[in-house]
């Protein structure tokens, strides 16, 4: 079958309220502009078939009817109700947001009748935007603290570090491996033994088929016994005994640390520079322009927050629950992939959708502003525009700009970029309209960082409310959600 026609189709509509920015819309489409779709399908289906007596194009209706009865029929319904929804928004005016709901047991097409049909859609919220011209913001100074500074050299020092046989009274730290038996036991009775390795690893061990708090082995000594109550995880090679509570009892025989080097020349070397010196100033360097893009983002988007902040309006239910069920998934996918289930998160579990929501409702806040002050300011994205980001990115990823906008045609992700285009151009514009004054940068303290993680990094809005180049990774090619 080809392609549906994006060409509009004349409809008859009726639009009823069904709360707050929902609607129920009916629609009918004329027994004309079914049977014209009927015959369209059954021509298309003709000349692709194929049958002995027959020259192709020329095979008679009934037979390709009696023959493709069913498939006509849905493909018909299927095609007349995508035409029908585009030209029935189109008619009314609907800016509709996420996906339509409509029930499939009553969408069927049936020849000699009008097709009609009723959806139930959401549209973009209508509201007066708050203040969002010459907003004040204190702005950190671009500068690198001697913390940072510290924590860069000893990952460049991690990279280069070597494991050692620990001394006997060393007590485990950090990116350190113990050696010994691993004993697993469920309800007294040994169920698997091994000898094995545990590393510490960021807050985590990694290896006991479980997951561990790094405090399990933290301090602990060669000829210590450590033991702890956990649910297997599904990595445990019995799987009988998969998502039970054991007790693992692991006996430190010895213990290998991990030897970092120091700051050297020789180091530098091994990174093909000629100094210490000059690996430190390539280090600061380096700093300087991510804790700049950094600065750079948390303002714009603390701007966008104020504005969002005095611009209170209610939304969309159905898609505010969309888009807090998708938040939620995204995160369970990085616990899971830490060996986490939803199980061992237990009573955290509503704390954590809870979570997801909030942030959920701040994301699409957020781009509903953005969409308004855009549409308000005629803030809008050219082609050159266009042009300019493809090759720009071209160039990061090494690639040719025909290369890369071809990619983006094929993942469908053009509409996308010009999406994250947009949305760079409305925080440009609250920054040039607002008073910013610099201010002496101040450590961030570990836990705040934490808790500020999600709220200034937009994930699954209807449109990434993120600026591009600034999305951790992803791909174009996000669902728009209108």
């Amino acid at each position: 079958m080809g392609a549906v026609s994006d060409a509009p189709i004349d409809v008859e509509t009726k639009v009823v309220d069904a709360g707050t920015w929902a609607k129920t819309l009916t629609v009918t489409v004329p027994l004309e502009s079914v049977d014209k779709e009927y015959n369209s399908v059954c021509g298309e289906l003709g000349m692709s078939m194929r049958l002995p007596g027959f020259r192709p194009g020329k095979v008679p209706r009934n037979i390709i009817e009696k023959k493709y009865g069913d498939e006509i029929k849905k493909q018909v319904t299927q095609n007349l109700l995508q035409r029908a929804m585009r030209s029935a928004f189109l008619k009314e005016k609907l800016e509709v947001v996420g996906q339509p709901r409509v029930d499939p047991e009553k969408v069927n097409m049936e020849r000699g009748k009008p097709f009609e049909f009723s959806i139930d859609v959401e549209v973009r919220p209508n509201f007066e935007l708050g203040t969002y011209k010459g907003l004040a913001l204190e702005q950190e100074e671009v500068e690198v603290l001697p913390e940072e500074m510290t924590t860069a050299v000893d990952r460049i020092r991690e990279r280069f570090a070597e494991l050692e046989d620990a001394a006997a009274d060393y007590a485990m730290a950090d990116s350190d491996v113990g050696n010994g038996p691993l004993r697993v036991i469920i309800d007294g009775n040994e169920i698997h033994s091994e000898e094995t390795q545990l590393l510490i690893n960021g807050g985590h061990v990694v290896g006991a088929y479980a997951h561990l708090g790094d405090k399990f082995l933290l301090g602990a000594k060669s000829g210590e016994k450590r033991t702890v109550e956990e649910t297997l995880g599904n990595h445990f090679p019995k799987e009988e005994h998969r998502g039970k509570k054991a007790t693992l009892e692991f006996e430190i025989k010895s213990i290998r640390r991990r030897k970092r080097p120091e700051l050297s020349d020789d180091l530098a070397n091994k990174l093909g520079l000629k100094s210490a010196d000059e690996l430190k100033e390539k280090i600061r360097t380096q700093l300087l322009e991510s804790v700049g893009n950094e600065i750079q983002r948390r303002t714009r988007y603390d701007l966008l927050d104020k504005v969002v902040d005095a611009t209170p309006f209610e939304l969309p239910k159905r898609l505010t629950e969309l888009m807090a069920a998708q938040q939620a998934q995204a995160s369970l996918q990085q616990f899971s992939q830490m060996g986490v289930t939803p199980e061992q998160l237990g009573s955290a579990m509503g704390e954590f959708t809870a979570d997801a929501e909030k942030r959920a409702i701040q994301e699409m806040r957020r781009y509903f502003v953005i969409d308004a002050i855009s549409t308000k300011e005629s803030i809008e994205v050219s082609e050159e525009d266009i042009d300019e980001e493809i090759v720009k990115l071209a160039r990061s990823r090494g690639m040719k700009a025909s290369e890369l906008y071809d990619k983006l045609v094929q993942d469908e992700s053009l509409p996308q970029l010009e999406t994250d285009l947009k949305i760079r151009k409305v925080l440009e514009y609250l920054t040039e309209e607002a008073t910013i004054t610099v201010v002496p940068r101040k450590p961030v303290e570990k836990e705040k960082e934490k808790a500020q993680e999600g709220h200034e990094h937009p994930e699954h809005a209807p449109a990434k409310v993120e600026e591009h180049g600034h999305s951790h990774g992803h791909e174009h090619g996000h669902e728009h959600g209108h």
